[in-house]
C-alpha cells in the first residue's frame, strides 16, 4: 500500500465508541479506497469494551493513525479527529458504517473541480443491525441529486438532503467558522452546515452511491426515544441560532454558551412536528413512544395537533370517548376519524 502523503488531499475522520464487531468493516472499507491521496484519524473515546483498543491497535500501516483518550461524547472526539489531521478536505466516516471503494476519489474530484461549493453528499446503501449486532435488510437509498443548495435552503428545513457520515467539505469552511460546537451534543452537524454556508458557499448532493450507513438498533438514535427528542428539539435550535446569526451577527450561544438551552425560543412549529410524529407512532401501534412525543410537544406549546395526539392515545387506552375524540379531529382539521380504525387497540390490564 503506498504511503499517504505528508500534507494530504483527504482527512478521513471517525469518532469511535464501542462496536467493537464493526470496527474492521469501516476501517478495511478506508483501506480499500481505490485513492492515495489520504489519511485517516481515529479517535476511540474513551471504548468501555477492552476489544475496541485491541482491535485498533492491531492494524499496523502508516495511513490510519489512531487516538485513544478518555470519553467526552462524539464532538470531542471529532474536534480532537479534525484538529490531528492535516488534509484540504475532511471526510466524515461514523462509526460502524462503510465507504465504498470509490468514495474518496469521486468527492474528492467534485470539490477540485466546483470551488464554489464547501461539501457535499451522496447516495447510500442503508443496513439495519438487529440487537444481535447482524445485518438484517440492506437497501439503497438513490439521492435526488441537487447540484446547487444554497444557505436558504439549508435554513429552510429541519431534514438535511444528506446525512452526517457521507458529508465531505473543505477544511478552510470549517476553521472559519470555528468547527462543531460542544452545545449540540446531537444535530452538531446540522448546526455546523447552517454556520458554514454563511460563507458564500454551497452544498451538492451526488447520486452516486458511495457509503453504507447502519442502523444499529442496540445503540443507535434511532431506538433511543429520548435522544430522538433531544435530536428534534436541537435541530430547531440550530435553525434558531443560525437565523439570529444572520439577523444580528451573534446568537444565543455566542453569548450564553452552555446554558444557551435556556433560552431556546418556543415554537409552535416544534410542537406539530413532534404531535405528528406522536400520531405515526400510535398508528404503529407504539403507545408508550406515542405518549413520550405527545408529552414533550404539550410541554413546548399547546397545539392543535398535541391535543389531538393526547386525544388519539386517550381513546387508545380507554380513558377517553369517542366524542371527545371527534372533536378532537375536527380541531385538528381531519374530517374522518374513522382515519384511527386501522390501530389496534390496547387491551387494559386489569
Amino acid at each position: 500500500m503506498p504511503l499517504p502523503p505528508s500534507t494530504p488531499k483527504v482527512s478521513v475522520v471517525c469518532a469511535w465508541y464501542n462496536r467493537p464487531d464493526y470496527i474492521r468493516d469501516t476501517v478495511d472499507s478506508l483501506l480499500n479506497q481505490d485513492f492515495d491521496d489520504y489519511e485517516i484519524v481515529l479517535v476511540n473515546d474513551g471504548s468501555p469494551d477492552p476489544r475496541v483498543r485491541e482491535i485498533l491497535d492491531s492494524y499496523d500501516t502508516p495511513r490510519l493513525r489512531v487516538i485513544h483518550q478518555e470519553n467526552t461524547g462524539f464532538v470531542g472526539a471529532i474536534r480532537k479527529a479534525i484538529g490531528n489531521s492535516t488534509g484540504e478536505y475532511i471526510a466524515v466516516m461514523g462509526a460502524g458504517d462503510a465507504s465504498l471503494p470509490s468514495r474518496l476519489r469521486v468527492q474528492a474530484a467534485f470539490l477540485d473541480t466546483h470551488p464554489e461549493h464547501i461539501g457535499l453528499g451522496c447516495g447510500l446503501r442503508e443496513a439495519e443491525v438487529d440487537r444481535d449486532w447482524k445485518i438484517v435488510r440492506v437497501r439503497d437509498l438513490r439521492l435526488k441529486a441537487r447540484p446547487e443548495i444554497t444557505h436558504e435552503q439549508v435554513l429552510g428545513r429541519i431534514h438535511s438532503p444528506f446525512t452526517h457520515g457521507e458529508v465531505m467539505y473543505r477544511r478552510s469552511a470549517y476553521e472559519a467558522v470555528g468547527g462543531y460546537r460542544p452545545f449540540f451534543r446531537l444535530t452538531q452537524d446540522l448546526d455546523l452546515r447552517c454556520r458554514m454556508s454563511r460563507y458564500g458557499g454551497k452544498y451538492a448532493v451526488i447520486p452516486d452511491v458511495l457509503y453504507e450507513r447502519r442502523l444499529f438498533a442496540a445503540d443507535g438514535i434511532a431506538t433511543d426515544m429520548q435522544k430522538h427528542v433531544t435530536q428534534i428539539t436541537l435541530a430547531f435550535m440550530a435553525l434558531q441560532c443560525a437565523r439570529e446569526w444572520d439577523r444580528q451577527g451573534y446568537d444565543v450561544i455566542d453569548i450564553f454558551g452552555m446554558q444557551a438551552g435556556l433560552f431556546r425560543d418556543h415554537s409552535a412549529h416544534l410542537a406539530t412536528y413532534l404531535a405528528k410524529i406522536a400520531i405515526k407512532y400510535l398508528k404503529a401501534g407504539l403507545v408508550e413512544e406515542a405518549r413520550l412525543f405527545a408529552e414533550v410537544s404539550l410541554r413546548e406549546q399547546r397545539t392543535r395537533m398535541g391535543l389531538l395526539a393526547r386525544s388519539m392515545i386517550g381513546m387508545q387506552e380507554g380513558r377517553y370517548s369517542r366524542h371527545l375524540v371527534k372533536t378532537a379531529f375536527r380541531i385538528g382539521k381531519i374530517r374522518d376519524p374513522r382515519e384511527i380504525r386501522p390501530i389496534p387497540a390496547l387491551r387494559r390490564s386489569s
